[in-house]
């Protein structure tokens, strides 16, 4: 009974004819095996791992650092490009970690002009009234913005992404804002549901 094999396994078989004929020991065939199966392995981690996607709808990466004060932005950040021109669906957002953001992928953003808003906040202990720290009792942490709202709602931070060039992103956030827990916060529990 005869059958058609794969393309694949016939060449299976080819490899392992030619091994038979170079080494015909079957101790030295079946380490040149190992070793060449392990080599194929290498080179097509190699190829899948070296090989990015291209970004979905023309989208750009962008990557930056963003501080305040001269120091890099902490805590729960983010950072929003919001399109200039109503009606656009290439903005993009990300988070930002000890200063340090990227966006890439399905994350980066059209090429055009947007407007950048940079959020950040930390947890305050509503029972102190001051930050919180590790020791903190779960349901009275309250979140309080850290970026003043002139960098983030009310910003007016423009920012041109460009086809095929890299888009990086710096801003170094000046001010002499405070944060500081609000008036009128209440732990969790306080809160009627």
């Amino acid at each position: 009974m005869h059958y058609n094999r794969p393309r694949f396994s016939l060449q299976l078989y080819a490899l392992q004819y030619i091994l038979t004929m170079i080494y015909p020991s079957s101790i030295c065939y079946r380490r040149s095996r190992v070793r060449l199966f392990s080599i194929l392995a290498l080179l097509l981690v190699v190829q899948l791992g070296c090989t990015a996607p291209k970004n979905p709808g023309g989208r750009e990466n962008i990557e930056g650092l963003i501080t305040l004060n001269g120091a890099p932005l902490t805590g729960m950040s983010g950072i929003v490009f919001s399109p200039v021109s109503p009606g656009s669906d290439g903005g993009g957002q990300g988070q930002i970690q000890n200063g340090k953001y990227f966006l890439t992928g399905a994350d980066g953003v059209k090429p055009g002009k947007y407007i950048v808003r940079i959020t950040s906040s930390i947890d305050f202990d509503v029972r102190t009234g001051k930050p919180a720290d590790s020791a903190i009792e779960f349901g009275s942490e309250i979140p309080v913005d850290v970026v003043p709202s002139s960098f983030n709602k009310e910003s007016t931070i423009e920012f041109d992404v460009t086809a095929g060039k890299k888009n990086i992103f710096n801003y170094d956030i000046q001010t002499d804002y405070v944060p500081k827990m609000p008036p009128d916060a209440r732990p969790k529990d306080a809160i009627p549901l």
